[in-house]
């Protein structure tokens, strides 16, 4: 069962992890945040978050490995891929790969 006020972030350190988390409480969510897929697959195997926001680029990955990392663990969750550039064309993929949307980082999501 999927614990519906639960979203997982993974993005690294700094302003737009900080926006997404502020954002996400503004929704009545409850942000878990990490750094890294490695840090991602802990949590995800852990809990069940109704949305995950991933970084386009991570350390050890990119959002292509969050979405099998969820697939893997929680079908359910809803992933959003936060993106270092507004150009759209970039990420048209993204959506025909399983994620639910796109956001342009920084971001400013209203609720």
């Amino acid at each position: 069962m999927i614990n519906i006020d639960l979203a997982l972030v993974i993005c690294a350190e700094g302003n737009d992890r900080d926006r997404a988390a502020a954002a996400l409480l503004r929704c009545k969510l409850n942000p878990i945040c990490c750094s890294n897929l490695r840090e991602a697959r802990t949590l995800l195997n852990q809990e069940h978050f109704c949305v995950v926001l991933c970084a386009d680029l991570l350390s050890d990955g990119d959002y292509r490995a969050v979405l099998k990392e969820v697939r893997k663990t929680d079908k359910d969750a809803h992933v959003v891929v936060l993106s270092e550039t507004a150009e759209c064309e970039s990420y048209v993929p993204a959506p025909e790969d399983d994620a639910f949307d796109y956001l342009s980082c920084p971001t400013n999501l209203p609720c």
